[in-house]
């Protein structure tokens, strides 16, 4: 299976279910539990790329999504937005 970076639930679109999924995952893996993520799904969750699977994953995700949301061109790619974020 291929991923889409955020799109960790795999349907296409990255909104703030994703945002809370990540969050319920971070909060899982803090309390060493397993987060339930195959490795696509966390490859999809880390939108830094820092290794990390986390609170700022998430926040990086909503904001993506209030982008997308709100702009009236032509959205770019999260990969796109990340790199803008550098």
């Amino acid at each position: 299976m291929t991923y889409t970076l955020g799109d960790v639930n795999m349907d296409g679109e990255i909104n703030a279910v994703v945002a809370s999924s990540v969050l319920a995952y971070y909060a899982m893996t803090s309390t060493n539990q397993n987060g339930g993520y195959d490795e696509d799904q966390k490859t999809a969750a880390d939108v830094n790329h820092d290794g990390d699977i986390n609170a700022v994953d998430a926040s990086n995700i909503l904001a993506y999504y209030a982008y997308v949301s709100t702009t009236k061109e032509t959205p770019m790619s999260m990969e796109e937005y990340m790199k803008k974020l550098k």
